[in-house]
């Protein structure tokens, strides 16, 4: 896909998004490396014939990265923004778009509290979530994590992603500067000795939230629609929380983490 492709891709979503109360065209992604990045840290697997899940897939990126790789008909995208899957279902119709109207005050402020995951009637091969759990509070990761795994196949895999900020980001990305860690670009405050030993926080708009628990929490918390809400997980924080994890740093010049799980 060139540029081009993609601007043709953001202008035709933007009438989706004519109510900027509720949604704004940029939420549209236009993201072309899910692909590459995860065929690479999942050791370049078959993916032709495999029931594939991408969640919070967007308007199905991952497709147009992956080219022929992708049989459409094997391919369903979750994703919490309505306006999104409907413009999934236009640009790739022979692929399965499922709306997940669960509430997310940066993604989904009208959305439904604590809403169970939805069935899609499938067991999957590989379930993929790029940049979707650095955008919740760790309950809401783990209680999402469990849900997909309980959609695998018997030999299926599930990968996702995640920022850990004290990952030094020139490491795969050398156009950075040396030690560009997120703890040193939150400057004096990332330098505090409680938020160097943290093993989560949270970012709301300009706020910074240390292991917060529910003071943060997506499905209780009062959230300002469209706020900006972004999520950092130490490696060995995620770890802690899924044992049988395989952890794998960053490549393809990107800045986050994939913890590679089985079934449940």
């Amino acid at each position: 896909m060139s540029i081009h492709d993609d601007q043709r891709l953001i202008d035709a979503a933007k009438p989706l998004f004519a109510d900027s109360r509720t949604f704004t065209w940029n939420l549209v992604s236009t993201r072309l490396t899910q692909f590459p990045y995860f065929d690479e840290l999942l050791g370049h697997p078959v993916w032709k014939g495999r029931k594939i899940l991408d969640f919070g897939g967007n308007v199905g990126t991952f497709l147009a990265s992956a080219g022929d790789n992708v049989d459409h008909e094997d391919y369903w995208c979750i994703d919490i923004n309505r306006a999104v899957i409907e413009q999934g279902r236009v640009t790739h119709p022979r692929a399965h778009f499922v709306h997940f109207n669960r509430y997310s005050s940066q993604y989904n402020p009208h959305g439904i509290r604590n809403l169970a995951m939805p069935d899609c009637g499938v067991k999957f091969d590989i379930i993929l979530a790029f940049s979707v759990f650095t955008h919740v509070d760790a309950n809401e990761m783990v209680e999402s994590v469990n849900a997909l795994r309980r959609m695998l196949s018997p030999d299926g895999v599930l990968a996702f992603t995640y920022f850990d900020p004290q990952y030094d980001r020139s490491r795969s990305a050398p156009a950075q500067p040396r030690g560009a860690t997120v703890l040193r670009n939150l400057g004096p405050r990332g330098q505090s000795e409680m938020v160097k030993r943290a093993r989560w926080f949270v970012i709301i708009d300009d706020r910074l939230y240390v292991e917060p628990g529910n003071l943060v929490c997506h499905q209780t918390r009062e959230g300002k629609p469209l706020e900006s809400y972004t999520s950092f997980f130490t490696s060995e924080f995620v770890k802690s929380l899924f044992r049988d994890a395989t952890i794998r740093e960053p490549v393809m010049c990107e800045w986050q983490h994939c913890c590679i799980l089985g079934p449940r």
